[in-house]
Order: C-alpha cells, then sequence, then structure tokens
C-alpha cells in the first residue's frame, strides 16, 4: 500500500511538473502562432497596397503617353492655323500637306507603340480627310462625347475592323485663337491602359476599375468592364462588388484598404482615386491565398509543440525518478531509525538539497547516537554524584553536631576566635549538605569561596587574600554548585602552599559580547606551569570519557565534566599559565542564566 502511495506521488510530481513547463509552452505557441499569422496578414495587406500603387503608376504612365502627343498637337500652330484657315485654296497643296502631317504623326506614333490610334478631327469643310488620321468632325457628335471614354469603338471607321478594338479614348478641342479648329481623339487598347484587367488571375486574386457617374446630385461607382475582363474575374459576386462600392463612395480619402467579408470568405480590398480620369483602381486579395501556408506554418509550430513536450516529459520522468530516488532512500533511512537501528548510513552521491539532506540525515543519526551515549554517560556520573553525596551527607552531617558542640564549649569558655571559625566551617558544611540543590546564584559561590580562605588562613602562619571584581549585574548568575573553590584549592596546593608565603588569589569575570559568554576566571600568581604541562592538562580535560573521582574529590575533570552537562561541549575552560608567572583558569557560562528579575531591574 505505501509503494503503491510512494509511485502516485511520483506520478502526481511528474504531472504538475509537466503542467509548469507545458502551459508557458502553450501560452507561448499560441503567442508565436499569433504573430505569424499577424504577420502573414499584414503582408498580404502591404501586397494589396503595393499591387493598387503599381497599377496606378501603369495608368499614370500611360496617360503621360496621352499628354505627351496633346502637347505635340497643340504646340504645331502651323498645323492647327491650317486646320482653321488654310494658306493656299489648292487641292493639291492640301493633300500634300495633309499627307505629309499625316505622315509624321503616324511616325511618333510607332515610337509610342502602347497607342492604339490618334485621330484629328477637321470642322474645315476644304480640307479632305486622310484616314486613319484626319477626318471629318461630322463624323463623330463630339456633343456626347466626354473627355475619357472606356470601351470606346470606332464605329464610325467603316471596314477599318482593326481600328475599332474596345479602347479607352481621351478627346480634346483644337483651338487657335479661342476658335475651335477640330478635336484630337487619342485611344490606346484596354487591355493596353488597363493590362492588370486581362492578366489571367487565380481564384484568389481581382483588379478592377470604377469610373465615378453623378446621378440625382449622388456619386456612384460603376464598373469598367467588358465582356474578356468579366470572364476572367468572376470570383467576386455582384452582392460583393456592391459592397466594394459602398465602401468606396462613403470614404473621402483618395487612398485606403479595408477588409471585406462577403459569403464566408474575407478580402483585404485596396483601392485608390485618379482625380484626371475620375475612376477608382481596387485589388482584391483573398485571405485564402495565406491559409494554406498559415495552417502549413502552425502545423509545424504545433507539431514541434508536440515532439518538445514528448522530450520534456521524457526528462522530467527520469529526472524526477533519480530525485526521489534521493529522498526515497532518506525515508527507507528514516523508518530504520524509527526500528531502532542508528547504525543506518545513506551513500551520498550528489552536492544538491537532495544530497545535503541525506548528509544531514547521516550527521542525525550520529548525533542521535552520540547524543544517546552522552546520556549514558551523564546517568552515570548523575548517580555516582548523587552517592558522593549521600556519602559525604552522612559524614558532614556527623561533623557539623560535634562542631556544634565544639562551638558551645568555645562560647562558654569565651574563646571568640574559636567561635568565629567554628561559625565559617559551619556555614561551609551548611553549603555542601544542600547537595539536591545543583545551581547557585554567583554571588553565594563567591561567599562560599571566602569562606574557604577564611578557613585556611586559619592553619598557616601566612595570609591569602581573595581580590573579587564581580560586576552587581553578574551576582545573580546562575553557576554549578562548587565551582569556584576547587580552583582555588589547586592554586593554594600547587602554587600557593609549596612557596609558604602571603598570596594573592584574584577572582575577576570577563565578558565575549560576540559570544555571549561571560567567563568566571581564577587567578593566582605563584609558580605557574611550562608549557608541557600545561599541554598535559588540556589534554587531560578534553578527553571526553567519563572519569569517576576515587577520593570523592572535585577537581578540574569534574568541573568540566558538569559544564558539557550542563551547557553542551562548546563550553570548555581555558586556561592560561607561563613559568614563575602564575596561572589563570577561566570558566565558561551563558549570560541567559542570569535571573529574569535582575534582567528586569536592569531595563528599568
Amino acid at each position: 500500500m505505501k509503494k503503491q502511495k510512494t509511485k502516485n506521488f511520483s506520478k502526481r510530481l511528474v504531472f504538475i511538473y509537466s503542467l509548469i513547463i507545458i502551459i508557458p509552452l502553450l501560452i507561448v505557441t499560441i503567442i508565436i502562432c499569433n504573430i505569424v499569422s499577424k504577420k502573414q496578414y499584414n503582408e498580404l495587406r502591404q501586397l494589396c497596397n503595393e499591387t493598387v500603387l503599381e497599377n496606378q503608376e501603369i495608368v499614370k504612365k500611360n496617360m503621360r503617353s496621352f499628354t505627351s502627343l496633346e502637347q505635340m498637337i497643340a504646340a504645331n500652330r502651323e498645323m492647327k492655323l491650317f486646320l482653321l484657315l488654310p494658306e493656299t485654296d489648292k487641292d493639291f497643296d492640301i493633300v500634300n500637306y495633309i499627307v505629309d502631317k499625316a505622315t509624321n504623326i503616324e511616325n511618333t506614333l510607332s515610337v509610342i507603340p502602347e497607342v492604339y490610334a490618334l485621330r484629328i478631327f477637321t470642322n474645315n469643310p476644304i480640307i479632305p480627310e486622310r484616314w486613319p488620321i484626319f477626318l471629318k468632325s461630322s463624323r463623330v457628335d463630339f456633343t456626347n462625347i466626354k473627355r475619357w471614354e472606356y470601351n470606346y469603338r470606332a464605329s464610325y471607321l467603316g471596314n477599318l475592323d482593326q481600328q475599332k478594338n474596345e479602347s479607352v479614348c481621351t478627346t480634346r478641342e483644337i483651338t487657335k485663337n479661342k476658335r475651335v479648329a477640330g478635336y484630337l481623339q487619342i485611344t490606346m487598347k484596354m487591355q493596353d491602359f488597363f493590362p492588370f484587367l486581362y492578366h489571367e488571375k487565380n481564384q484568389f486574386v481581382n483588379d478592377y476599375v470604377f469610373r465615378v457617374v453623378e446621378r440625382n446630385g449622388e456619386k456612384h461607382l460603376v464598373q469598367i468592364t467588358n465582356n474578356s475582363v468579366m470572364d476572367i474575374q468572376g470570383e467576386l459576386k455582384k452582392k460583393s462588388l456592391e459592397k466594394i462600392e459602398s465602401e468606396i463612395s462613403l470614404s473621402e480619402k483618395e487612398s485606403d484598404n479595408f477588409l471585406l467579408k462577403t459569403n464566408g470568405n474575407k478580402y483585404y480590398v485596396s483601392w485608390c482615386f485618379i482625380e484626371d480620369m475620375n475612376i477608382y483602381l481596387v485589388h482584391a486579395n483573398s485571405l485564402k491565398v495565406i491559409s494554406k501556408s498559415l495552417l502549413l506554418v502552425i502545423l509545424a509550430i504545433m507539431m514541434g509543440l508536440f515532439c518538445t513536450i514528448l522530450a520534456l516529459f521524457f526528462v522530467i520522468r527520469v529526472a524526477t525518478a533519480k530525485l526521489m530516488s534521493g529522498v526515497y532512500s532518506v525515508m527507507n533511512g528514516m523508518k530504520e531509525v524509527r526500528a531502532g537501528n542508528y547504525n543506518v548510513k545513506i551513500p551520498v552521491y550528489t552536492n544538491d538539497e537532495v544530497g545535503e539532506t541525506q548528509q544531514t540525515f547521516n550527521l542525525m543519526t550520529e548525533q542521535i547516537k552520540s547524543q544517546i551515549e552522552q546520556i549514558k554517560k551523564e546517568q552515570e556520573l548523575i548517580s555516582d554524584t548523587e552517592i558522593k553525596a549521600m556519602q559525604n551527607q552522612i559524614n558532614v552531617h556527623f561533623l557539623y553536631n560535634v562542631l556544634e558542640t565544639i562551638k558551645m564549649q568555645a562560647v562558654i569558655e569565651e574563646q571568640d576566635d574559636i567561635v568565629e571559625s567554628i561559625t565559617v566551617l559551619g556555614k561551609m558544611m551548611r553549603y555542601c549538605l544542600r547537595w539536591k540543590v545543583h545551581i547557585v546564584p554567583l554571588a553565594q559561590e563567591i561567599e562560599y569561596a571566602r569562606s574557604y580562605v577564611y578557613i585556611l588562613n586559619l592553619r598557616n602562619d601566612y595570609k591569602i587574600s581573595l581580590e573579587t571584581e564581580i560586576e552587581k549585574e553578574y551576582e545573580t548568575l546562575e553557576v554549578p554548585k562548587m565551582i569556584l573553590q576547587p580552583l582555588i584549592e589547586n592554586s593554594f596546593t600547587h602554587a600557593i602552599e609549596p612557596e609558604g608565603k602571603d598570596a594573592v588569589v584574584k577572582v575577576f569575570t570577563q565578558l565575549d559580547e560576540k559570544k555571549n559568554i561571560l567567563y568566571l576566571c581564577e587567578q593566582d600568581f605563584g609558580c605557574g606551569m611550562d608549557a608541557e604541562q600545561l599541554k598535559q592538562i588540556e589534554d587531560y580535560l578534553s578527553d571526553e570519557k567519563y572519569e569517576r573521582d576515587s577520593v570523592g574529590s572535585i577537581g578540574l575533570k569534574n568541573i568540566q565534566q558538569r559544564l558539557t552537562m550542563s551547557y553542551g561541549k562548546d563550553y570548555k575552560i581555558k586556561i592560561y599559565s607561563e613559568k614563575d608567572k602564575g596561572t589563570k583558569i577561566c570558566i565558561p557560562l551563558p549570560l541567559s542564566t542570569i535571573s529574569s528579575n535582575l534582567s528586569l531591574e536592569n531595563k528599568k
């Protein structure tokens, strides 16, 4: 059941990781598809605009050809004068002149091959016709001829069928001194003037030309078409063309584009207005032209996304399995520890967080084993201490009763010095009898040390002075009981008694603010120790092996063991000594053991 739960957790983890990666990928893919679509649409719109501009340039180029011929005729004053009033009335001269001018015009037209025909109509009856250049004005009703005619046919030319093709025709008056001498008519075939209307189109592209017609004071657009054009451009139906005409009619711009939606299809429509000819050039591109390519691009992107997702899923699955293998090893190790096996050790193969967790687990099991061993040692120490306390309590209690008896005898005999000595010794006994109290204020420990020095001075013919420098705020600091007296005893035994002269023992405090530790220091100024002796004592203290004192005394080793038991392994006794200069011993105490009452007083 547990294995099944573990597998389900791995699957959920793979699923969640996959979603975390796949969802952003999907969003990015959608954004990319949008960008590609917009780019395709913008390119299509730009293509429509460029196509209309190209068509406009073709029309204007043809218009410039017409303008060049018009300017050529308008600049020929001699011919205009001849058409109005010939200088001779001889038929031969007139015919020769007409033939000569017709030849010149035909030569000019050969240089401009796109011009279909140029005709000059004269009002002068004496001037003969020279087909197809010079014709009589009576052949055409110029009152009904517009400046620009489209799909124009010169039906008056009789059997000259080659001159009757549908064409774009522009008609101008030929004037001389504000008198109409005749008419100039220039034509170009429709397929030459509007070649883009006659190109074979695919089903997605359409070109149109609309001329502006005024009806009842309103502007209307009429398509310039003929049968051949209608055969080529059959994509847009009548209703679609009406929508185009309506959109253009409502616009006051000379060029623009818009999106046309018709019959379930969409077209980009671009147009421009040619004022001189009063026509609109229109180009329509169906969005179908890019739909296939766009679909292929989107399919390619989606296929790439699908392959990426598969690859990522495989990578995530493998990575998750590798990652979870480390987690499972920690879980299995925890099960071993729960079963009581503290010797389990997990192999570490990586330097990542999982590897750090495995290392932490191994350190934890080591610490648990170490703490169990430490607890065993502490229990042994406590048991041993309690036994010694019971023994000492019995002995000291008996001794205390004896001392009280001697004190009463000294009082009776009025021996004040003896009374004082016995009183101090009694205070020491009472202090020692309270073995159930292991932690005392520093002030009490200092007082006991003073009593101890007083007793020492009774038995010697020299004096030991105890100097203390303890700040008031540290007097309530809680310290292990009997932590100072053994230091003074060592100084007396090893430094003062061998010399047998007056001596000073100094007790003071040193603060380490960084570590939040207060050092209780005891210093003598006796013979001191050399480096080798100091090293032996330091090695002896650093040995964590528990040692029972067979004689029941409390020495440096015992103090160090109690410091470790109370505050931890970081609290080590420090010893400073030089030969013939004395010894200083510093006991570390945590400042957190200062009573709360004192802390409140300091704050006030």
